[in-house]
């Protein structure tokens, strides 16, 4: 029977339902933010709504509304942590040799886990700005422009912004859509439940007076803090990363300073903040590159079996094991007879 890529997939990430669906290691705090939403959702429909639709039957229709922003939350969530974000095949043995070939080294830099060992890169032009690819030593290839190795996850990752661990997953070109609307739904939510909390309160202080209240409902009291907690965490990362989708940058791109740091023009932007939220927000949906689904080629796991590829080498050992043992042997021979003489 045919195996699936997945099960042959490199790196540190988990795949569920036959590879449809997959994270990073961090699954289970995921699984702690899912399940936390779930729970104040509870008791924000089992006290506060029942009481608002019991004294005002006409405020029906805004606890509907509710539920929407609640279930879109949790959509964009796991869409956000269960979505392939961008990963980028490693160089097969053949490619990964040819890849060596390439570009330059720097003196001055080295590659990252690798003391003595310079870096090396490729420049290329994107809208006519000198952009440096580097080697990534893991993966034997040059990463294309705006892509990182996640060390996390211990691939390449494609217009990646960073690993968060709050959604167990990369940040990067296939998901952050759903992590940016992630964060404002958060945000929307958050409000419309503390102004429903206020209501409660203020409506049951009319009738049984305002101590009596918060202990006839103290539900809306503890929703009022978590929703207000959630609030002051998530409004400002929101903000951020607004800012950072008008100026067309990523979070890794503006943390490193590329180019405030080098003072080159931004080759992406738009030059319009209404058109680089259109390309980041409502732009067509990228394929994935490492078809997760698919099956395993016949002849690439043949090679892969018979030739030993160090992809955490910057020399990609592809010589099959009984053709090494046998080099080895004769180096053995010649250095003995050498000594002999």
């Amino acid at each position: 029977m045919a195996e699936r890529n997945w099960r042959q997939f490199p790196g540190n990430n988990r795949f569920y339902c036959n590879g449809l669906l997959m994270s990073a290691n961090q699954i289970s705090i995921l699984i702690f933010v899912a399940v936390a939403i779930i729970v104040v959702s509870i008791l924000f429909f089992a006290f506060d709504c029942r009481f608002l639709i019991h004294v005002h039957p006409a405020t029906t229709p805004l606890v509907f509304l509710g539920a929407l922003g609640l279930f879109y939350s949790l959509m964009f969530l796991f869409k956000t942590g269960c979505t392939d974000p961008g990963f980028i095949p490693r160089a097969r043995p053949d490619e990964a040799a040819y890849n060596q070939t390439l570009g330059d080294e720097d003196p001055n830099t080295t590659a990252k886990g690798y003391v003595g060992t310079p870096a090396r890169y490729k420049t290329v032009h994107v809208n006519g700005v000198p952009v440096k690819l580097k080697f990534c030593v893991t993966c034997n290839m040059f990463r294309p422009p705006r892509s990182s190795h996640c060390g996390l996850c211990n691939n390449c990752v494609e217009n990646f912004d960073h690993h968060c661990p709050w959604v167990g997953n990369c940040v990067a070109k296939r998901n952050y859509r759903y992590f940016y609307l992630f964060l404002n739904t958060i945000c929307i939510v958050g409000v419309y439940m503390m102004a429903i909390n206020v209501t409660v309160i203020v409506l049951a202080s009319k009738q049984l007076g305002f101590l009596n209240a918060i202990k006839t409902y103290p539900a809306s009291i503890i929703e009022f803090c978590i929703a207000g907690f959630s609030i002051l965490a998530v409004s400002g990362l929101a903000c951020f990363h607004t800012n950072l989708i008008a100026s067309m940058k990523t979070t890794n791109e503006d943390l490193k300073g590329t180019y405030r740091r080098t003072g080159i023009e931004n080759p992406y932007t738009q030059h319009n903040v209404c058109k680089n939220f259109a390309s980041i927000v409502c732009g067509p949906f990228p394929p994935s590159l490492i078809d997760s689904r698919g099956f395993v080629n016949i002849t690439e796991k043949s090679e892969m079996d018979t030739n030993e590829v160090s992809y955490g080498s910057t020399n990609p050992i592809t010589t099959p094991t009984s053709d090494r043992g046998m080099e080895e042997d004769r180096q053995t021979t010649s250095e003995t007879q050498t000594l002999t003489r």
